[in-house]
């Protein structure tokens, strides 16, 4: 696998067209997204699609949900519109996409998200995770032993940044390890085969690691998720936004109502992950169940951004705040800037009118697009 030198790493981010920021076209580990162009019987301004993560939970369960939700789907069509919904490994590939144009919105982690808000301006309508991502390694190990060894990463994502997050905190800078491009499905088997020394990830990627070969977490890091959208798509149509966010609360109402709903939809995320990644998912069902309780837990109490997040001193601010202190962002850039991509008085909207909105209302027959 080829290593990716930290001032090689630096240099892709200096020649970005904005300050300080990438997309995955620059990527080491980039995977191409799929086509969602040529030709398409869809007529452009009808094309809602959107870019998830199978390999994300619990982003990856409600999207399974909301890819069969009829109610959307009717609701979009009498606006002369088609919701889609195409997967990718990671969130900086889903913003790329939406940069170029192919998706009109996704399903991303913070740091990927808050680039592309420096860079194209985007607007983030919900919450889709509040979880953790991890630091893995073969055997329990101090993060300040990790110098000058091989660390796994998928590049632009939270778990990098977490990475980054991690190793300065115990005193240690990008170019006191190596740094090693991946998949993150790629990466329990790599720290097997001894390929790699440790690597970052989110789950359900840290839990396969442990089961199957042992592995052990190091090191844990808060992350949060978004539903968002290219802001040309958001200014132009903000109708659909709206029917898209309720399709989101509305899945995860669906999800709380019975055991036998969560079920379903833990059933439908598994055969996503085996389409995408080529092979079963490596957790037993009860295993994968269990898990995906977990993750999903703190989004019951509803997916609307909350208001101290995004304040400077709250959870995106800190977050911005540190990549412009490892230079990933120019130090000049103005947090009200930042601030104007996030719009939490979306969901205020569906929730003070949920008879308009319909999110009590299901309807999981269709087929999946």
């Amino acid at each position: 696998m080829k290593r990716c030198h930290p001032i090689v790493a630096v240099l892709f981010w200096l020649i970005s067209s904005l300050p300080g920021l990438v997309y995955p076209g620059d990527d080491p580990s980039h995977t191409p997204a799929p086509s969602v162009a040529g030709s398409d019987p869809v007529p452009s301004s009808g094309r809602v699609d959107i870019g998830i993560q199978p390999l994300w939970l619990p982003s990856g369960i409600i999207a399974e949900v909301m890819k069969r939700d009829a109610v959307l789907r009717r609701d979009l069509q009498q606006l002369g519109a088609v919701p889609r919904f195409y997967p990718y490994f990671k969130g900086s590939d889903v913003s790329r996409a939406m940069h170029d144009g192919q998706l009109v919105g996704g399903i991303a982690g913070d740091m990927p998200v808050i680039t592309a808000c420096v860079k194209d301006q985007i607007r983030v309508a919900s919450l889709a995770d509040i979880h953790y991502v991890s630091v893995v390694a073969r055997e329990f190990k101090l993060l300040s032993e990790l110098r000058g060894q091989r660390i796994g990463y998928a590049f632009g994502s939270n778990a990098h940044y977490a990475l980054l997050t991690a190793l300065s905190a115990n005193g240690l800078t990008e170019a006191d390890v190596t740094w090693i491009p991946m998949e993150v499905s790629l990466m329990p088997q790599a720290l097997a085969r001894g390929e790699i020394d440790a690597y970052g990830a989110w789950e359900p990627t840290p839990t396969v690691s442990n089961v199957v070969y042992g592995h052990k977490v190091i090191h844990r890091a808060m992350s949060v998720g978004y539903l968002y959208f290219s802001r040309p798509f958001a200014e132009r149509y903000p109708d659909r936004v709206l029917l898209l966010v309720a399709a989101e609360i509305r899945a995860l109402n669906w999800l709380q109502a019975s055991e036998n709903n969560f079920s379903r939809a833990v059933t439908w995320s598994t055969i996503a992950i085996r389409n995408l990644q080529g092979r079963d998912f490596a957790l037993s069902r009860r295993q994968t169940l269990t898990l995906a309780k977990e993750t999903i837990r703190n989004l019951w109490t509803l997916p609307v951004i909350p208001a101290n997040d995004v304040k400077e001193s709250g959870h995106v601010g800190r977050a911005a705040t540190f990549l412009r202190h490892i230079g990933k962002m120019a130090s000049d850039y103005p947090w009200d800037e930042i601030a104007k991509c996030f719009h939490r008085e979306m969901g205020v909207q569906i929730l003070s009118d949920p008879s308009r909105y319909r999110i009590h209302e299901f309807d999981y027959g269709v087929s999946p697009r």
